[in-house]
């Protein structure tokens, strides 16, 4: 599990396609149907997108519980004899991974599933009531393994094939011409600054196109993406659009990420990449303004008008202030919609470095225009013009711990709002809810 952390792995706290919670037990090959409920979804998320199945976490009425294993229990999970027995079930076999973590003095398993490389796995041995002979199963949008019934499924599982065939022969091509997979920046300073460059470039292209200049809104929320290795023109424009349209949700009304085939003139190709420019109004009439820009390098750059800034108090006058709700959305949001941009085109082990600002935020006031979801008792206000914040992490650990990280990078905005011990519990569970469209 190397880059990855395994306590964001182990405390995301809901299941998804790729993460299931099992509860405390040892693995006996003579509990057969129990052995092989765990085989189908082994055999589920290897042919999604892999992942990770966690035991020693038990599910009840008030959500999870993180119970661990006993000694006894924890020394029966062993990667080579569950491999055994996953093997007997799977064609073509599955090597998954076993690792041991400690948290809280207690112990838990954490079963990493790698996702199929050129060849889906079949389920080739029958067991009554729980895995059937012939069967291709996979993790459905209901996070339950199921065997492949409808057209997108199938869909995506051949597409995901072909990319990884054509992949594997790049990568042999590619080595051969150059002695590796993608050519190495001289230096990783080198490579910054040049995805640094792109931003500015992105900036100074949306300072000229702004149509609400004239309204003069300062707040604006920012975020960029670049992966480790800098190569001007690493990707094509088909590969950008198919990555934007994959990176296209919507959690809270409008996606981070807009793209859509029935508005092609807002989306349009430049000279190394994609860029959109939407200018529109919500339903209560205020103005809204998203950009972004996908560059060939992988390079990804987006910037919104605070919604913030659009309102105005009961006098007429415009707020400077900064809600905590959005701004913990906002990081959600971007953190996932990063992990579906780059899906299938870095590697696990790829490095990708997230960079936000918030634009405006000299005297700007941080607080919740919905008292309900974190009320604040002091007043937080920012000294600086501007709040920048930066992580880095591999793909794998992005992925694995989506609500940690975005917590994280709100963390650090919060914390430049003079906010000393900021309500991160309440950040948590806007961006979990968000998550789980129940916000």
């Amino acid at each position: 599990m190397a880059g990855r952390k395994p306590t964001a792995i182990l405390l995301r706290g809901y299941e998804s396609k790729d993460l299931d919670y099992k509860g405390p037990g040892e693995w006996d090959e003579g509990e057969k149907k129990a052995c092989c409920e765990l085989v189908k979804d082994v055999l589920g998320m290897a042919n999604t997108k892999g992942g990770f199945v966690v035991i020693g976490v038990s599910e009840g009425p008030g959500g999870f519980s993180w119970d661990g294993l006993t000694p006894e229990q924890a020394r029966t999970w062993d990667t080579t004899r569950f491999n055994r027995f996953l093997q007997n079930y799977s064609d073509p076999p599955i090597n998954a991974l076993l690792r041991k973590v400690s948290y809280e003095s207690k112990a838990f398993v954490i079963i990493e599933v790698p996702q199929f490389s050129d060849t889906p796995h079949i389920c080739q041995k029958e067991f009554r009531g729980v895995l059937t002979a012939r069967t291709l199963y996979v993790r459905t949008d209901n996070n339950e393994t199921a065997p492949i019934r409808s057209s997108a499924d199938f869909r995506a599982v051949v597409e995901q094939a072909t990319r990884n065939r054509s992949d594997a022969l790049l990568t042999a091509v590619r080595s051969i011409l150059v002695g590796g997979v993608r050519p190495q920046s001289p230096t990783k300073p080198f490579a910054r600054d040049q995805f640094m460059r792109q931003r500015s470039d992105a900036v100074a292209k949306f300072e000229a196109q702004n149509p609400y200049k004239d309204k003069a809104y300062t707040g604006f929320r920012e975020a960029c993406f670049f992966p480790e290795q800098f190569e001007e023109a690493w990707l094509r424009l088909d590969q950008l659009r198919d990555a934007a349209e994959r990176a296209h949700v919507d959690f809270t009304g409008w996606p981070f990420l807009f793209i859509h085939r029935n508005r092609p003139e807002v989306t349009y190709a430049v000279q190394n990449g994609l860029e959109t420019l939407v200018a529109t109004r919500d339903f209560a009439g205020n103005d809204m303004l998203d950009f972004w820009r996908f560059q060939q390098s992988g390079f990804f750059y987006q910037r919104r008008l605070m919604w913030e800034d659009t309102r105005k108090d009961r006098a007429g006058a415009r707020l400077s202030v900064a809600d905590f709700g959005a701004t913990a959305a906002y990081a959600g949001e971007a953190v996932y919609c990063l992990t579906r941009l780059y899906d299938g085109l870095l590697g696990d082990d790829e490095e990708v470095s997230f960079v936000t600002r918030l634009w405006g935020t000299q005297d700007r006031r941080l607080t919740s225009l919905d008292g309900r979801r974190a009320p604040l008792w002091a007043s937080y206000v920012c000294r600086i013009p501007d709040i920048e914040v930066e992580e880095r992490h591999s793909m794998a650990d992005w992925r694995a711990g989506m609500v940690d990280h975005a917590v994280s990078l709100a963390k650090e905005v919060f914390l430049r709002f003079n906010w000393e011990r900021p309500n991160l519990e309440a950040a948590r569970q806007i961006i979990q809810k968000m998550f789980e469209r129940t916000l």
